[in-house]
């Protein structure tokens, strides 16, 4: 067993102590490590110390080599799982900014695809209402009109024109039934965002 004593100066090391020192603080060093760190970090971080312990001139070791050892492998080992605490908040904060950019996407995507589906249906039921019905539906429901201004500009009376309004939403109700679900998941969706 290597006992090196207080105050010994690395550079006196000779490769015949320094493979002694190796091959009696090696293993046990890297059973040590790994307990802390996986496997293959845990062998770069025992052969980086014993590299720095060698390349190190001025090294000056004031108490046991054991303790100077196994104090630098756990400050190594602490360091590595620090590290590693950030790339993982950082790579679990960017996967998660990025599925939730993808889902956006796919919902923008699929919303416009449903409302241009259901633009194209209302657009074909409207186009199939008699003409003064679709008029009077559309001088109502897009350009805002209240029924009185619209009685006043077709000049017909305030009850033919609800009338109207109500054969056209009838018609719209029957005709549209089918898309239900995607006229609540739309109004759903926009109701969130």
């Amino acid at each position: 067993m290597v006992q090196l004593t207080t105050g010994l100066l690395a550079n006196k090391i000779n490769n015949e102590l320094f493979d002694d020192i190796f091959r009696q603080y090696a293993k046990p060093l890297f059973y040590y490590a790994a307990k802390f760190v996986g496997d293959d970090i845990a062998k770069d971080i025992v052969q980086d110390t014993f590299v720095k312990l060698w390349a190190d001139q001025s090294l000056v070791i004031t108490k046991s080599l054991n303790s100077l050892l196994f104090t630098t492998i756990r400050n190594r080992c602490l360091q590595q799982l620090e590290k590693q605490k950030v790339r993982n908040k950082y790579a679990e904060s960017t996967r998660l900014k990025l599925q939730t950019e993808e889902l956006q996407f796919y919902m923008d995507e699929r919303s416009s695809l449903i409302e241009q589906e259901l633009e194209d249906k209302l657009n074909e039921v409207l186009n199939n209402l008699p003409e003064r019905c679709r008029q009077i539906f559309i001088l109502s429901r897009f350009e805002n009109k209240k029924n009185r201004e619209i009685a006043e500009e077709l000049d017909i009376s305030v009850k033919a024109v609800e009338k109207q309004i109500s054969k056209a939403l009838s018609t719209i109700r029957t005709e549209m039934k089918d898309y239900l679900p995607l006229m609540l998941f739309l109004s759903s969706h926009f109701l969130k965002n």
